[in-house]
């Protein structure tokens, strides 16, 4: 069953927030302190302030509304929400695009008009569906939504919007969705397209074979995050509900667990984030509202025991490299997985719809360009 949803977030937990707030309780921090330790005192204390006083989130919610915002009542009972905007062409492809974490559909309201206004004869039907527990997505009341279960309710959605062939792309999460779609539903999802590639060196083969100079230098990249960036993976992955607790009673310490990530996985030399602290604020006000903190941060537990190795995939592959990516596997290594018709690399970090919204579409449309539909 499908219907409109409109999100409206009533004055009072406005309000609420608002005196919560007001009572935070800082922690003390050492002198020249950076962000190596974590999210910088001062800048939350400034980003606080605007959250607090000149955040204006009816803006954010409107626009929420204005991409299409509906529910989508799956076949087990839970009810999925997504955006969903038709090109007005009737040989539109449909596009799903699935975010991850800390994200949500929001992070792609700068590429969906983008993606709609056509190309070269190419158009897009666009459907962003929210994880289960992200979100105004329903949260699983048992254990078992992992990526795999995740695409098969995906699935289902594009079939119940009337859409039995479709392109499927993700980056973080959505990676994995994405990539568990086009192996269990091969007749429905005709190609992918991911912004973050997970690959491993081939089993009995040098991992360096093949691999090209600058490739070697972006393998750093995932030596450094699990050096310096891992530690919500670990915590998110054993004891979600724990971390839970505090990071849904105080919007202080949600915003500085999110705002974090969107530093450290985007540019980190400097306060200035190349992601606009009003649009970061969006993101954490709709994890506050929702209280979907512990249910989105729960899949990483789910996700622990079905694991990061794949089964390969005969779909066309299109990979979209940015250079300050969290993880940069070769194409070589890619290659033993996917079927890949294009691989490209680009500057930029892991939230490539919101960072790069233009540089994305491009490549979307490149490889939908290629594809015999």
């Amino acid at each position: 069953m499908i219907k409109e949803f409109e999100i409206f977030i009533p004055d009072e937990k406005i309000e609420l927030l608002n005196q919560k707030i007001d009572l935070t309780r800082w922690p003390d921090e050492i002198n020249d302190a950076r962000w190596s330790l974590g999210a910088k005192k001062s800048y939350i204390q400034e980003a606080m302030t605007t959250w607090r006083n000149n955040f204006d989130w009816r803006k954010h919610e409107a626009k929420l509304n204005e991409a299409g915002s509906f529910k989508y009542k799956t076949k087990s009972g839970l009810e999925l929400h997504y955006l969903h905007k038709k090109s007005g062409s009737k040989n539109a492809i449909p596009l799903l695009l699935t975010h991850g974490w800390p994200g949500s559909v929001q992070e792609f309201l700068k590429i969906m008009p983008l993606l709609m206004d056509g190309r070269e004869g190419i158009d897009f039907d666009v459907v962003c569906p929210a994880i289960p527990g992200y979100g105004f997505s329903d949260k699983p009341t048992e254990l078992g939504m992992n990526a795999q279960e995740v695409a098969k309710l995906e699935n289902e959605l594009m079939l119940g919007l009337g859409y039995k062939k479709y392109i499927a792309q993700g980056g973080d999460w959505g990676s994995m969705i994405t990539k568990w779609i086009a192996e269990l539903f091969p007749e429905n999802c005709f190609a992918i397209h991911l912004n973050l590639v997970i690959a491993f060196p081939p089993d009995g083969q040098d991992p360096m074979d093949g691999v090209s100079a600058v490739e070697a230098e972006g393998m750093k990249n995932i030596e450094k995050y699990q050096a310096t960036g891992y530690g919500y993976f670990a915590i998110q992955s054993t004891k979600p509900q724990t971390v839970g607790y505090g990071l849904n009673d105080s919007p202080v310490g949600l915003a500085a667990w999110i705002i974090e990530k969107f530093h450290g996985w985007t540019k980190d030399n400097s306060d200035k984030l190349v992601v606009s602290l009003d649009e970061i604020l969006a993101i954490v006000s709709l994890y506050w509202y929702t209280e979907s903190i512990t249910s989105s941060a729960r899949f990483y537990y789910e996700n622990g025991p079905l694991g990061f190795t794949f089964n390969p995939v005969s779909q066309p592959m299109a990979g979209a490299i940015f250079e300050n990516e969290i993880a940069r596997p070769p194409r070589v290594w890619a290659e033993k997985i996917y079927n890949i018709v294009q691989w490209n690399q680009y500057p930029g970090g892991h939230f490539a719809a919101l960072e790069n919204p233009e540089i994305l579409a491009e490549d979307i449309f490149n490889f939908a360009a290629k594809l015999e539909i």
